[in-house]
């Protein structure tokens, strides 16, 4: 629903300058469906073809001790950019992610997961350098991987990844 109501809401912009040409380079402050922030960078490696960079972390400091797990993630992407007009640029998002999290098994330990899958997004270019985004993933993620002993591999298809950002470019 708020795909569409970007679309809605760029169809009425009349620039055309879009920062999606070779060489490109840029920056991304993203938010997920689950609320996990990540910072991001993105090269275009041709016209209207990114490869993109994503990192999140959370490391508690105070107080330590059990259930005090340092979680991260690491993500990378392609955009394909097959469709723009105006200040409207909707892309094709294969992705894949590799991170740490607490265990679904036991909530009190730290276990890596894998994630991959593919979505479609939307970018509407306020300006040359900067713009906001959103995008509708679905990922399928293998958690629980050298997790606590004993425990399964959890299997989840999901569009959690789904998420928010933005963009400055340079």
């Amino acid at each position: 629903m708020h795909l569409l109501g970007i679309l809605l809401i760029a169809a009425a912009a009349s620039s055309s300058d879009y920062p999606t040409t070779k060489g490109t380079a840029g920056a991304s402050f993203n938010v997920s469906g689950n609320l996990d922030p990540t910072i991001g960078a993105t090269y275009f490696l041709f016209n209207d073809v990114a490869v993109r960079l994503d990192f999140g972390l959370d490391a508690p400091i105070t107080p330590s001790g059990l259930a005090q797990i340092t979680t991260f993630s690491l993500g990378g992407a392609m955009r394909f950019y097959p469709w723009k007009r105006h200040s409207v640029g909707v892309f094709l998002q294969p992705a894949v992610t590799l991170g740490r999290e607490n265990s679904p098994a036991i909530a009190a330990e730290g276990a890596f997961f894998f994630q991959f899958g593919a979505g479609v997004g939307v970018e509407y270019f306020f300006a040359t350098h900067f713009s906001l985004g959103a995008v509708l993933q679905l990922m399928l993620k293998f958690a629980n991987l050298a997790g606590p002993a004993g425990t399964s591999v959890f299997t989840t298809l999901s569009t959690a990844t789904s998420g928010l950002s933005a963009n400055i470019y340079f």
